[in-house]
């Protein structure tokens, strides 16, 4: 809910809004293709499909990233989820932060609305 009534008397009505928002799912066949366009993201995917691990891999390894079903994560214990979050490749964090920052039905409106 995204907020309370204040009305506390029954007798009166009160209006409460509900606001559905559809968020777009993408594919993961998708999401791996944007991570390939992306050099430094392809670099890193190459690394761990590459079948002779080398030093690269144990340093990728080592910064916490890692890969499930061919789509790029990091792992970070310094946050308090204890998932891993998907790698957004550089083209696609502009989009990414105003589809869910800027938007009316995200958390904020921004740096300059909040």
């Amino acid at each position: 809910m995204l907020s309370r009534p204040t009305n506390l008397n029954d007798d009166v009505p009160c209006d409460i809004f509900a606001v559905s928002a559809d968020f777009p799912v993408r594919k993961s066949k998708d999401i791996r293709q944007e991570q390939l366009k992306d050099e430094e993201l392809k670099e890193i995917i190459d690394c761990f499909e590459n079948s002779s691990k080398d030093e690269n891999f144990a340093n990728w390894l080592s910064r916490g990233y890692l890969m499930n079903q061919g789509i790029l994560y990091l792992y970070s214990p310094e946050v308090e989820t204890e998932e891993a979050q998907l790698v957004v490749p550089f083209q696609e964090r502009e989009r990414v932060l105003q589809q869910y920052h800027d938007v009316p039905t995200a958390g904020h409106y921004g740096a300059e609305g909040t």
